[in-house]
């Protein structure tokens, strides 16, 4: 996997000619935090790179914990066992969004609040973001691999500013046959979806060749996919987090060994987005409860974002906020 390298003497001057140069105190706190974190390098490949790899964020136990909640949530819809280390195509074939997770466990709030992670997500998308959704692409042998695009409006409103960032956790290794995230450096500057012929192909034939053709399982599986120009295999580990900015091309081999590829998602927006998932679910309301001091879970499920009022009409209480610029 290729990445940007930074001396520790460049990631540790940076912060103060950034700071010295913006009278943003929202961009400054930011700034201010991801120094803090060690996460200057991280940071700069963001800006050139479009992504950028947080190594062993999530602790044993978290990535344990995730992987039981999901394998859970696929066996209760699949409603048979699988074996996350063994399981074949019959067991689970190809990818399967499980969407909606953050209230399945406690395990995904606390991941939801990691700090490094929601400290570029900051820089992204401002401090007022919001979490629009959280889920996990389950992906057994088999299928299709996962088509090149870019996370940001489809209908070509792609801008320099991000309006919505990605984090992706592995929950399991990343390899090419074990059905690996690939990413474009550098594809966030384009700001368009990527053509059909900077796509995955086989042979003459594009991805919305072989799908147009209805295969059955088994003939999918047994077509050879090229890895799009430019792309990235995210050769990484259980732990890892990998944050890209919205307008960043990416996709996912399909997996070719037993067993099961478990990531989970967790996509950001500006507040001023419909999210995926519906904000203010009050069904859930032990888990506010345990963040009821943490303004910063509030915030990440749609508690203070100003917009959405019924007859009540709009709070100018101070309870509600709209961002007045990029970072805050």
């Amino acid at each position: 996997m290729s990445q940007l390298k930074s001396s520790a003497t460049a990631s540790e001057q940076l912060p103060s000619p950034l700071l010295a140069a913006t009278n943003d105190p929202a961009l400054k706190r930011t700034l201010e935090r991801i120094d803090t974190l060690g996460l200057t390098s991280n940071l700069l490949e963001l800006q050139l790179q479009g992504y950028t790899v947080v190594k062993s964020v999530l602790s044993q136990d978290r990535i344990d914990r995730a992987k039981a909640a999901i394998l859970r949530r696929v066996e209760s819809t699949v409603h048979k066992s699988i074996d996350p280390d063994t399981a074949t195509n019959d067991d689970f074939n190809g990818m399967s969004y499980q969407h909606y997770l953050l209230f399945d466990d406690l395990v995904f709030p606390e991941i939801l609040l990691e700090p490094k992670p929601l400290a570029l997500i900051n820089y992204l998308l401002g401090e007022s973001c919001v979490l629009s959704s959280m889920g996990s692409h389950f992906r057994g042998p088999g299928g299709m691999p996962l088509g090149v695009h870019a996370d940001g409006q489809t209908d070509g409103f792609l801008t320099d500013a991000a309006s919505i960032a990605n984090c992706n956790y592995a929950l399991t290794p990343y390899s090419q046959e074990q059905g690996a995230l690939v990413i474009f450096p550098g594809s966030h500057l384009k700001k368009r979806q990527p053509t059909l012929h900077e796509n995955w192909k086989t042979h003459d034939e594009t991805l919305a060749d072989i799908m147009a053709k209805k295969l059955s399982p088994l003939e999918l599986d047994e077509v050879n996919w090229k890895l799009p120009r430019g792309a990235v295999t995210m050769e990484i580990e259980p732990g890892d987090a990998v944050i890209w900015h919205g307008n960043t091309w990416h996709g996912g081999w399909r997996r070719d060994v037993p067993g099961t590829r478990i990531n989970l998602a967790a996509y950001f927006c500006r507040p001023f987005m419909s999210t995926q998932e519906r904000r203010g679910d009050d069904r859930h309301p032990e888990v506010f409860a345990r963040y009821a001091d943490d303004p910063r879970f509030a915030t990440l499920l749609g508690e203070k974002t100003f917009n959405g009022w019924r007859e009540e009409g709009p709070d100018f209480t101070g309870q509600k906020t709209s961002p007045q610029g990029l970072y805050d």
